[in-house]
């Protein structure tokens, strides 16, 4: 059975990417990356799958740039010991932060990664787009007008 590894974030990133997995169905192991300290995100999977946790760059608005940098990096060697562990065929993310230094350690072990940026982005990529754009397998966005835009992105249509 092919292993698909799916970065939660919170909010509008979850729905939409629990929209993505309600469709691609049960026929895939799920490993969910998810945030140290999120404890509403696990209880909305609808299925079942390995959870595991990672630091979330920016816990708080008022974080310093010291410390989103540390959980970054932590974030970054974290993800890659999981990946060795459970070497997924692949990991999808639609837009959260975090998936960042995921996405960067995916790469460095040669595991494809498909992006879709968030469908709250109709004009310009997020951070988190701009950050991974060239840098993964696959980038999809949700609007054609920005399709259009951005050289190197894929319209997928809209998941919610």
């Amino acid at each position: 059975m092919k292993k698909i590894a799916v970065v939660l974030g919170r909010g509008g990133h979850t729905a939409q990417t629990f929209s993505l997995v309600d469709s691609l169905g049960e026929e895939f192991e799920y490993i969910y990356i998810i945030g140290l300290l999120d404890r509403l995100t696990p209880m909305k999977i609808h299925i079942n799958g390995k959870i595991l946790r990672v630091f979330t760059p920016r816990l708080l608005p008022q974080d310093s740039r010291l410390m989103s940098v540390i959980r970054t990096v932590l974030t970054l060697f974290l993800s890659f010991v999981y990946l060795v562990i459970y070497r997924p065929d692949m990991i999808i993310s639609c837009g959260t932060g975090m998936t960042v230094p995921i996405f960067y350690s995916a790469r460095a072990l040669g595991i494809p990664t498909v992006f879709i940026e968030s469908m709250s982005r109709v004009d310009s990529l997020s951070t988190t787009g701009r950050l991974l754009l060239g840098r993964v397998s696959l980038f999809m966005v949700q609007w054609k007008k920005l399709a259009e835009k951005v050289p190197g992105v894929v319209y997928g249509g809209q998941l919610l």
